[in-house]
Order: structure tokens, then C-alpha cells, then sequence
């Protein structure tokens, strides 16, 4: 009796805390359809009358599909180059003997205790000195950079858990070390390849910091720092329009979860139980 009381406090307890957790996306979109004055008047309720055209509007005012293009330019460039790098290194680590491969691993794994406001001036001035500054590859190049310790470190734990006879008979097939790679070894990994996929998209596409100090240029800029933008321009004289221009910028990153989520679950749970 004792132990179905405290299962049922310990249930109650976590479904508060997941609450908390879904309250914030509640309040946005319940914002996204109000007046101006109602969302003064009723600011936690259903709106009293539902305000369609704050979408409309929002879209009129802000510049939605430029910073689209621009978020999707950074977030498809940062996954080629990490998932293409990170997966060849983490596989010469965990497949191959040679000499300091451990201590490589070591070092690229402190990239994951790095915060990047630490590095952010040799950064900007690396950038500018390239010739990078208000450039797509000025950002791009910077996020690859930071993604690429946990994408090395999940990858290394896929490949320590495949079999060496696949790369013997590879080899016995005639498979050089590029081929058997590219042919035998990622197709294998595929569940951890989307699950960085997704993991990559939604933590560039939702980057606000480097992108606001590195791309000075409106035209370059990401849609969180567009964002800032707009609420500058109005204010805070219209939260419907805010709340609405909310929603629309969130809607890529809760598609790529809801495709991606099982993939980042399993991933996720496969590695706690890796060696």
C-alpha cells in the first residue's frame, strides 16, 4: 500500500514536471491568436476571439523567407561537413591501431567542455582575417567546428560495436579502405547518421550567439537573430504578431523531431549500454 502511494506521488510529480515543460510552447501559440488588448487582459486563457490575420501580418512585417533560406543554407552545410569528417575520424579511431589515437580522441572530446564565449574573439578575428566575415562559410565552418566532439563521440560508439569480419570481407571482396567505408561500413551506422542529422539541424538552426556576432549582414542572418529584429521593429506594442512570428519560426525544428525523435531514442539509448 505504502509502495502504490509513493509510485503515485512519484507520477504525479513527473507529469507536473512534463507540464512546466509544455506550458511555454501553450503560451506561445495561445498568444499567436489573441488582440492587442486581450493579451493583457487574459494572458494565460483561451483567447475570447481568435486573431487569424496576426499570422498574416507577421509574415508582411518580417522577412520570414530570407532567414529561412539563410538557417537552412547553415544547417545543411554544418551536417555535410560534420557528419562527413566526424565519421571518417571516429571511424580511424575505434577501427584502426595507430600510435596516439587515443590521445586525438582525448583532445577532440574537450571541445565538448569549450564554451564558445570563451573563444569568441580569436574566433572573430580568425573569421575576418580569412576573409569569412558576413559569409555563409564564416558561419558554417564555426559550427561544424563545435558540433564535430559530440558527432565523433557518438559515432566512435557505433563503431566499436561493429563486427571485424565485416571489414575482412571486405577485403577479401577486393574493398580498398575508402570503399569499404563508404560501402560496407556507413550503411551500418545509418541510425546514428540521422540521428546527428536531426541532432545537428535543430542545434544550428536554433544558434543565436555566433550568428549574431559573426554575421553582422542582415542578408547572412539566421532566423533567430531575424527575429530579434522583429521584435525590435514593433515592439512590444503587438504580442499576437510576436507570439505568431514565434510559431512559424519553430515549426522546421518540431518536423525534424517529430521525423527524427524515434532515431534520437534509440541512438540515445543504445549508447548508454555501449562499452
Amino acid at each position: 500500500m505504502k509502495q502504490k502511494v509513493i509510485n503515485s506521488i512519484i507520477k504525479i510529480t513527473l507529469v507536473i514536471i512534463g507540464l512546466t515543460f509544455l506550458f511555454p510552447l501553450y503560451w506561445m501559440v495561445n498568444l499567436s491568436f489573441k488582440s492587442k488588448s486581450e493579451v493583457y487582459d487574459n494572458p494565460f486563457g483561451l483567447p475570447k476571439e481568435w486573431v487569424f490575420s496576426n499570422y498574416g501580418d507577421a509574415l508582411e512585417k518580417f522577412n520570414f523567407l530570407r532567414y529561412l533560406s539563410n538557417s537552412v543554407i547553415y544547417s545543411i552545410g554544418t551536417i555535410i561537413i560534420t557528419i562527413l569528417l566526424g565519421s571518417m575520424f571516429a571511424y580511424c579511431v575505434s577501427r584502426m591501431n595507430w600510435r596516439f589515437k587515443n590521445t586525438a580522441l582525448t583532445y577532440v572530446s574537450l571541445g565538448l567542455i569549450i564554451p564558445v564565449q570563451v573563444v569568441i574573439i580569436p574566433l572573430l578575428i580568425m573569421v575576418k582575417n580569412m576573409g569569412l566575415k558576413d559569409t555563409h562559410l564564416g558561419l558554417i565552418l564555426p559550427y561544424s567546428a563545435f558540433a564535430l566532439s559530440s558527432c565523433i563521440l557518438m559515432l566512435y560508439a557505433f563503431f566499436r560495436t561493429l563486427p571485424k569480419e565485416l571489414e575482412e570481407a571486405a577485403c577479401i571482396d577486393g574493398c580498398n579502405i575508402y570503399q569499404t567505408f563508404f560501402k560496407v561500413i556507413l550503411p551500418t551506422i545509418k541510425p546514428a547518421i540521422a540521428t546527428q542529422f536531426a541532432l545537428i539541424f535543430m542545434n544550428t538552426y536554433n544558434e543565436f550567439f555566433l550568428a549574431f556576432i559573426l554575421a553582422a549582414n542582415d542578408n547572412i542572418r539566421p532566423l533567430p537573430v531575424g527575429l530579434l529584429n522583429f521584435f525590435v521593429s514593433i515592439g512590444v506594442s503587438h504580442w499576437g504578431q510576436i507570439g505568431a512570428a514565434m510559431v512559424i519560426t519553430s515549426i522546421p525544428t518540431v518536423l525534424v523531431y517529430l521525423f527524427g525523435n524515434e532515431q534520437i531514442e534509440n541512438a540515445l539509448t543504445a549508447g548508454a549500454i555501449l562499452k
